[in-house]
């Protein structure tokens, strides 16, 4: 990876200027309330953020950490090096190590495992993992392929033979594959159906790095923009026009993203979507700010604004939305809170301040953007219900636990 530098910080100031004023509807840092959650710390390269957890990697020092944002805790996670992709999920936390292998923690229980050997790019969802095999210049690819792990079984499964960074939410799961145009298509796999098909095709001549996903929304940058696909009405929207956009990531009602080439010298900012007002709004004002992650109403990144010149000490930022003059607060009620499977919960909103927009993730990989949901759920576990809701003044969420359990035998 290459260090930030800020040699050509002048030219690239103004070009980004020239950039910037070409973009649409977009509201400038005042959305939210931001936080510097580290002091000092090195050559951060990833961020990931779930729940009340916050991951990020570093290359100097123990490399893979986590901050509770409900006590302030920090965990440094020693042990192996950590490179390419963070992801979290709950209170896990999976990367790539230097010797090309896939681990993972657990918060939780304190234990790091080692989950593969010679793979690479891991992301994590409920009980299942993704990651791609190792490459090198001038191997034999008749091994290449995307591979499904499952956590209760520790059986891995190859679903594609390709070599490419696959990214997962509920039971989809997402990456990007060569046609024989030259170009790029986005497949996808089921996992209850095992089913496996293209979803868009893009038009980069490129394989991007970076895709996300969340519920039937899939992310990607391409030629320098932001893209979505809505896999239930298969329409594809560019998010972005005429701007350099890396790093995008979606959670709900938000796709974050980084404008700016974050791994090289030259102003960098973070900025927001809201898909259901196509409205932008510029997160950061450092202009050194980057590899941002977003759950809820809370985004997270990298930012160097306190070593400008070198751009070695890259602190991590929180920035809530929630804390806005909007006076919304999320709340709901369900009408049960545990039960056997399936079990069947009607949720109500009764959140305050006149919200226009809902947002449900149910935790199962199912989401709504009903007011008043009703969802089933078919097999047991703990779900992490989020609901975010909005208006034009702002966001906020609120998270419940439904407890799952198998019907008595």
């Amino acid at each position: 990876m290459k260090s930030v530098g800020l040699d050509m910080k002048n030219k690239s100031r103004s070009l980004f200027v020239i950039i910037l004023i070409s973009i649409a509807l977009v509201a400038v840092g005042s959305a939210g309330t931001e936080t510097q959650l580290t002091q000092g710390e090195r050559l951060t390269q990833r961020t990931a953020i779930y729940g009340n957890y916050v991951f990020w990697t570093e290359s100097a020092g123990n490399d893979v950490h986590a901050y509770d944002l409900t006590t302030g805790n920090r965990t440094n996670i020693t042990g192996y090096s950590a490179g390419g992709k963070l992801n979290a999920y709950e209170d896990k936390v999976v990367w790539t190590s230097d010797s090309e292998a896939v681990y993972m923690y657990d918060l939780s229980t304190g234990n790091e495992t080692l989950i593969a050997s010679g793979r690479r790019g891991p992301d994590i969802y409920g009980n299942y993992m993704v990651y791609t095999n190792n490459y090198y210049y001038g191997q034999d690819h008749q091994n290449d392929g995307i591979y499904l792990y499952d956590l209760n079984t520790q059986n891995e499964t190859r679903i594609a033979a390709i070599y490419s960074f696959p990214a997962i939410y509920g039971k989809k799961v997402v990456w990007f594959q060569e046609n024989s145009s030259s170009a790029y298509d986005i497949y996808l796999y089921d996992i209850s159906t095992q089913a496996t098909g293209k979803i868009t095709t893009t038009n980069s001549s490129i394989p991007e790095s970076k895709l996300d996903i969340f519920g039937n929304v899939v992310v990607w940058t391409e030629s320098g923009n932001v893209y979505m696909h809505d896999i239930a009405s298969n329409k594809t929207t560019q998010v972005t026009s005429n701007v350099s956009a890396y790093q995008p990531a979606i959670y709900g009602n938000w796709i974050v993203y980084t404008i700016g080439d974050p791994y090289s010298g030259g102003d960098k900012d973070i900025y927001m979507y809201e898909i259901s007002a196509a409205r932008t709004t510029r997160i950061t004002n450092s202009t050194l700010a980057f590899n941002p992650s977003v759950y809820g109403d809370k985004i997270v990144y990298a930012d160097c604004r306190n070593n400008p010149e070198f751009c070695e000490a890259r602190d991590i930022y929180l920035y809530d939305l929630s804390n806005t003059s909007s006076n919304l607060v999320a709340n709901f009620t369900g009408n049960v809170s545990s039960g056997t499977a399936p079990l069947n919960v009607s949720f109500t909103d009764t959140s305050m301040g006149t919200p226009n927009a809902w947002y449900w993730d149910f935790g199962d990989g199912d989401i709504s953007n009903e007011q008043d949901p009703v969802h089933t759920y078919l097999s047991a576990g703990n779900y992490t219900v989020c609901l975010t809701v909005s208006n034009a003044n702002g966001m906020d969420s609120k998270l419940a636990t439904i407890s799952v359990i198998s019907f008595p035998l």
